[in-house]
């Protein structure tokens, strides 16, 4: 039996839009394999952000622990240097603590009986 024309062409533009549809659905699929593509890249970044950032954050701990170890040992050498040293002050009460004890000591001595 054979087709008529009309059947014949009826037959192609089901075939054609059957075409064409599957023709749309590898378009669309590329379309999504682009857009995952994409999104692990971005990952990726994102990845590689939050690791800078882990990094970051122990080099700021380390920095904020040596800083403050240095800061504690500079205090200490100053309230160690400032506690042996003598001051202006102290210098002139010990000179007339000591020229009192001479004059003192002078009198007991040489004092008429």
């Amino acid at each position: 039996m054979t087709e008529s024309p009309q059947e014949a062409y009826d037959r192609g533009a089901v075939q054609g839009g059957i075409a064409e549809r599957l023709a749309s659905h590898d378009r669309h699929f590329e379309a999504i394999n682009g857009n995952l593509a994409r999104v692990a890249d971005e990952m990726h970044g994102l990845r590689l952000a939050v690791q800078r950032l882990g990094d970051a954050q122990a080099s700021d701990r380390t920095t904020a622990v040596t800083t403050a170890a240095a800061l504690k040992a500079a205090e200490d050498a100053r309230r160690a240097k400032s506690e042996s040293a003598w001051t202006p002050m102290a210098r002139f009460l010990a000179v007339v603590g000591g020229v009192v004890a001479v004059i003192s000591v002078t009198y007991l001595i040489l004092r008429p009986s």
